[in-house]
């Protein structure tokens, strides 16, 4: 297998705190910049078309989110054998595992957006959102779902490349995308007159780009990569089991998603102006909760890797580097949080109203506080993701959504938005012992003397 190393990064040697930095920080620039255009969307249509635009998307963000979610944790999991294959410097099982990740990715898009977009309208309407806002959701929401295909395309081009280390030109490519996005929201929220639909067009647009340079990129400079049929001639159970982790991540990602949509309705319920408050603050939230999915992607690949290669001490060596590298971050957040966090509310929803800006800096205020248990909880599920653990991560997800559930259902409608804000919180704590727990159990695997346990010769 050849080895460029600035394109691919083997990270089964080396010091595992430059490692992961070298690859995370890529990765945080890139999701920092996702977060930048999802922030720009909802700047750009608050500022243009007023409070009731916020509401429209914001209307539909839990269902979006469910939705991506389950397209980026397909691909993540689909690259977690490419991973191992390039830990253990197999270039035939490389070549399989590739050409088997993208034909599942393709049909598992294909299925995902036929199945939403012919159900969207029972969908949106489940979430109940006020009468004046739903034309407007519904057609954000319409764009979204049929630009599916093109995020899958996206996914997959840098889930790949992020598989063999390279984390760089992901992020080169959506720093282009995120402009054009920017650029598009102008025109089309501006001299076009899309409305709301328009700000979903600029995104997938942008996607679009993104995949098509990713494609072209992977094409000349990854032979590695490149398959044919004979490709697709992998053992018996080879596609089923890459099916299965692909699957077992995107719900571990997703599925407590399920439980935001719920929550969704809930907040739907509590008018128009704690919507807008909520759209605001998730905006802010997730772009402070950007390094977090960037080390949980590090960490995943990681532990792969050196899964692959045999290695599964240095796992445990990474997972206390990325709870440093997270921790020092947090501290960052915190004081970025209660100094601008009001401030940055009113430029991003541009609104006067004072329950919109006071409903948003109060979730702020109550969940970046909450980071450290979401830290532990994100980085250890995403090892065991790594480690082909499969079960225990979905079953944490689970949790998290059976939580979301609750407020929803009996606890938000009683207690208000206050209890929108400190829901999540709640469940990481919950969710954190439990993921802890497990590791714990199964802490010999991170031993390299498990195998050497479990080899013929020492029985």
């Amino acid at each position: 297998m050849s080895k460029k190393m600035g394109r691919m990064l083997d990270m089964t040697a080396g010091n595992p705190f430059k490692l992961l930095l070298r690859f995370a920080t890529p990765l945080f620039l890139g999701n920092l910049l996702q977060q930048v255009y999802n922030v720009a969307d909802t700047a750009i249509a608050g500022h243009m078309l007023g409070d009731a635009a916020l509401a429209q998307i914001g209307a539909t963000a839990a269902l979006y989110s469910l939705i991506t979610n389950l397209a980026f944790g397909m691909n993540n999991g689909l690259a977690l054998p490419v991973s191992q294959a390039f830990g253990a410097k197999d270039p035939a099982r490389l070549k399989q595992s590739v050409a088997w990740m993208t034909l599942l990715s393709g049909a598992f898009a294909l299925v995902l957006t036929a199945c939403s977009f012919f159900t969207r309208y029972p969908l949106l309407r489940a979430l109940q959102p006020p009468q004046d806002v739903f034309s407007g959701a519904m057609d954000y929401l319409s764009v979204i779902l049929i630009g599916i295909p093109l995020t899958m395309a996206y996914n997959l081009e840098a889930a790949l490349l992020q598989a063999v280390g390279n984390s760089r030109t992901p992020l080169i490519l959506l720093l282009i995308s995120s402009a054009l996005n920017i650029a598009l929201d102008v025109l089309f929220l501006g001299p076009l007159h899309m409305g709301v639909g328009g700000a979903a067009i600029a995104t997938i647009l942008a996607q679009g780009v993104s995949a098509v340079g990713d494609l072209i990129y992977i094409g000349r400079n990854y032979p590695e990569l490149r398959f044919g049929r004979e490709d697709l001639k992998a053992p018996r159970g080879f596609a089923g089991d890459m099916f299965a982790t692909g699957l077992s991540m995107a719900l571990m990602i997703s599925i407590y998603n399920i439980g935001d949509v719920i929550l969704q309705g809930s907040i739907n319920r509590l008018g128009n102006a704690y919507i807008a408050a909520q759209v605001a603050a998730r905006r802010l939230a997730e772009l402070i909760y950007t390094p977090g999915s960037a080390l949980g992607t590090a960490m995943a690949t990681y532990s792969s890797q050196n899964f692959g290669a045999g290695k599964r001490t240095r796992i445990t060596q990474g997972l206390k580097m990325a709870l440093l590298i997270y921790s020092v971050w947090w501290g960052i957040a915190m004081a970025l949080t209660f100094t601008l966090g009001r401030s940055a509310v009113e430029l991003i929803t541009g609104s006067g109203d004072p329950v919109v800006l006071s409903a948003a800096t109060q979730y702020l205020h109550i969940n970046i506080p909450m980071i450290p248990p979401m830290a532990v909880l994100i980085t250890l599920r995403s090892m065991l993701q790594g480690i082909r653990h499969r079960i225990s991560p979905l079953l944490c997800s689970s949790i998290e959504m059976i939580g979301k559930i609750i407020f929803a259902l009996w606890i938000v409608p009683v207690s208000g938005y206050v209890a929108v804000c400190v829901c999540e919180p709640i469940t990481w704590v919950v969710c954190c012992a439990f993921i802890c727990a497990v590791v714990f159990k199964n802490r010999r695997e991170l031993d390299d003397r498990y195998l050497e346990a479990q080899s013929p010769s020492s029985r």
